[in-house]
């Protein structure tokens, strides 16, 4: 079986990113797409490191190469990942790609296999059996002398033949690998519209999480919270995300593995009550690099929430900026309809409807729970015994544990891990207002106890929305001295059009950091004042 070039680099990279080598590394892994893709595209000439920077490792459009070097530090970083992997599970293939020194294009190069040499007699040696990969092209099936030219004896004929047939195998082995990418898309033109089996009646729980599109056990996500597989669906396909679709800024590295999508609804059985509901979407069918190309307004649909058009139009891949990244909507003030049921309806525009996930969750009539991330790889319970969920929502950035406390401040658990470098924070809310706290503690420079100064060793400017909230920021200085905690808080903040609050932390010397976000509705003070009245 023949293959191009082209789809054995596909499927290369495929299995790089299927090895688990970019685990935990998330830039590293955007940076190895980001330049595979490009290459794929024939743009390789456009892969340049203002370009990487900017489109892969979220850096903005006024970044400079000689004040950052963000962009060389992951390619040395990246090139050992590929070495090592290339020493260890990787050594045996036959193609390996190679990002060479001061460059950014990937090298894919074919490796040459020890020999596996079969005997024939001597008197009658014959093209393509005397040796194994070496003398052969990859993936080609090796020469077999016609037997009129040169007969082989009956003895030798059997081992010609398990020779091709083990090229055959390797053939069909490498054709699966590629073309599992496209399984899920293929099955989805022959598949029909699914319901699902099980009963409209009994009510889930007050907090239900479920994920779309998705038929395996219960997943349990890094915050502790569990997720059902789909349920309670009419219509549309489930399909499952390609597993080297890295999705940019969800709450779990795991989290969105399938979707439904097509014309369909979810009617769900819920107690009476109030409740705060998040749709979750990544368009990981369309956009530059992705299997149906296409950019923003190939797909948009609408969504409507219990007979009320809630979103006329949501496009996932312009609303999240970009293909492959995760984006939310929240909407407050839910209850069932006179039914029991919360009924939501997917219904294309200029193509299929789509959902990956979704959260229901109990809350006060008026009000929004408050979003609390701490920049630590688990959950952490505050003094006041606030919980705080792990880092997510991010974009870009350096995550990092400092055993060092804070001074000046009670809730020192906050201040042990930070999330620094060029980043961004994606955070879903509901419309409204909110009071936004920040958390910052410089833990890097100076030494615990220090009178206050550094002169300037780390400044950065933060912006909501692409508003300035802080400009030339340096946390030493406004918290006293380093080691002390530092809250700065903002009213009034919003969340865009598209529901999104978009924080972003830009660096102007050295890194920008931050250790903890807050963000919560002022709605909910105004609706506990009324009940208190």
């Amino acid at each position: 079986m023949q293959f191009t070039p082209l789809r054995e680099e596909q499927a290369e990279v495929a299995a790089v990113l299927d090895s688990g080598i970019f685990q935990r590394a998330p830039l590293l892994e955007s940076f190895f797409r980001y330049v595979c893709s490009r290459y794929f595209e024939g743009q390789g000439a456009a892969i340049k490191e203002y370009s990487i920077a900017v489109e892969a490792l979220n850096r903005p459009p006024a970044f400079d190469s000689k004040k950052d070097s963000i962009v060389r530090v992951e390619a040395h970083r990246l090139r050992k990942r590929l070495q090592g992997y290339y020493k260890g599970p990787g050594a045996s293939h036959p193609i390996q790609i190679v990002i060479p020194n001061g460059q950014y294009v990937p090298q894919f190069v074919l490796q040459e296999l020890p020999k596996e040499p079969v005997s024939v007699p001597e008197e009658a040696p014959q093209a393509g059996t005397e040796s194994g990969f070496a003398k052969v092209e990859i993936f080609q099936a090796p020469a077999v002398a016609s037997p009129v030219e040169a007969p082989v004896s009956a003895k030798e004929r059997p081992r010609n033949w398990v020779a091709v047939f083990s090229f055959a195998l390797v053939g069909f082995a490498v054709a699966a690998a590629v073309l599992a990418f496209h399984r899920h898309a293929a099955s989805k033109l022959v598949a029909g519209p699914e319901t699902w089996s099980g009963s409209f009646t009994e009510p889930v729980p007050m907090e239900y999480r479920m994920l779309a599109g998705y038929h395996g056990p219960p997943f349990t996500d890094g915050q502790g919270h569990a997720w059902s597989p789909d349920s309670y669906f009419t219509g549309g396909q489930s399909s499952p995300i390609p597993p080297q679709s890295f999705i940019q800024g969800q709450p779990d590295p795991h989290l969105l593995r399938s979707q439904r999508s097509g014309t369909f609804r979810y009617d769900i059985p819920l107690r009476q009550g109030t409740y705060e509901l998040h749709l979750y979407f990544a368009e990981t069918e369309y956009g530059s690099g992705n299997p149906r190309g296409g950019g923003d307004g190939t797909r948009s649909f609408g969504v409507t929430i219990n007979g009320r058009v809630r979103i006329p139009t949501l496009d996932p891949l312009a609303d999240a900026g970009g293909p492959n990244r995760f984006h939310g909507r929240v909407f407050k003030d839910i209850s069932p309809a006179a039914d029991g049921r919360l009924h939501l309806t997917f219904s294309p525009l200029t193509g299929p409807g789509l959902l990956n996930a979704m959260e229901i969750l109990s809350t006060a009539p008026g009000c929004l729970r408050p979003v609390r991330i701490v920049a630590q790889p688990i959950p952490v319970t505050d003094s006041e015994g606030h919980i705080w969920s792990a880092d997510e929502f991010f974009l870009g950035g350096t995550p990092v544990f400092r055993a060092k406390s804070v001074a000046n401040i009670d809730g020192k658990v906050l201040f042990q891990g930070e999330r620094y470098g060029n980043f961004s924070y994606r955070i879903p809310l509901a419309p409204g207002k909110y009071r936004l706290t920040l958390h910052f503690a410089e833990t890097w420079f100076g030494t615990p106890g220090a009178a206050q100064p550094l002169n300037g060793a780390r400044l950065f400017n933060v912006f909501a929305n692409g508003i300035a909230l802080l400009r030339n920021f340096e946390v030493a200085k406004e918290a006293g001295g380093s080691y002390r905690g530092l809250e700065k808080i903002f009213n009034d903040i919003e969340p865009n059009a598209q529901g999104v609050l978009v924080l972003e932390f830009v660096p102007l010397k050295n890194y920008a950091e931050v250790n903890a976000i807050e963000v919560v509705s002022t709605d909910n003070a105004k609706q506990r004042n009324r009940l208190e009245q």
